[in-house]
């Protein structure tokens, strides 16, 4: 019980980052409605709580999400789902909480627009602005297609399977190609993610990855087939 908690509490706050960093709460589309963790439970986004209730569920949003604007986009998306809007909450009949997740995770995030909103974090932060010298050629990038993610609660990382599809022209990772997983971990602070830190602000976007989505970064370190790569990466 005290783990559940605990996790819990490291996936809201995540909820949290996540949202006021790329201020995601502005656009339906760019944030997901639930997640799934590494041991199959559901955890928070655009959800923040829910309750089976008279044969389906009783959904409570995040704050500042419009009921009647959520529910628009996401029959525009799934134009069969039943969705009713009860006050500021939404109630899903017929259905289980497990039922009714399983389809909305396969509602897309809008990759491009948290990747920009990323981007600019990125482009303004001390930390990783490079002078020209600096920058990473074109040609070292390798370029992969996503074919499994998951968050690891207990080591707090992410840890993402890749199938290379390009390999880099140049630097110190040519010879790359094939399946890799590609980990990295957040700094914590009392338990959970420590939103001061603007190295784990860079890497925020490899929680979102799905199954599909490609991914084009510049490798630092290869141990086995586990890949550290840079914080410029780019999400496609």
């Amino acid at each position: 019980m005290k783990n559940q908690k605990q996790k819990n509490k490291f996936f809201s706050f995540i909820k949290i980052t996540v949202l006021s960093l790329f201020m995601l709460l502005s656009s339906v589309e760019a944030t997901p409605f639930v997640i799934k963790s590494v041991d199959g439970s559901w955890l928070p986004m655009i959800a923040q709580s829910w309750v089976a209730k008279n044969g389906g569920v009783l959904v409570k949003l995040a704050d500042g999400i419009k009921p009647n604007a959520l529910r628009k986009e996401m029959l525009s998306k799934i134009p069969d789902l039943s969705i009713e809007v009860l006050g500021k909450d939404l109630f899903f009949p017929t259905t289980t909480p497990d039922s009714l997740f399983e389809v909305l995770k396969n509602i897309d995030i809008d990759v491009s627009e948290i990747m920009a909103r990323r981007q600019n974090t990125y482009d303004n932060s001390e930390m990783f602005k490079k002078s020209a010298e600096e920058t990473v050629p074109k040609d070292e990038y390798i370029e992969a297609l996503v074919e499994n993610s998951v968050y690891d609660d207990q080591n707090k990382k992410v840890v993402i399977s890749v199938k290379i599809q390009q390999r880099a022209k140049n630097g110190a990772f040519t010879k790359l190609f094939g399946r890799y997983r590609i980990e990295h971990v957040y700094k914590t602070k009392d338990g959970i993610i420590d939103p001061a830190d603007a190295e784990n602000m860079a890497f925020v976007p490899l929680m979102m990855l799905k199954k599909g989505n490609k991914i084009s970064f510049v490798p630092t370190k290869l141990d086995s087939r586990t890949l550290t790569i840079m914080p410029d990466f780019k999400i496609k």
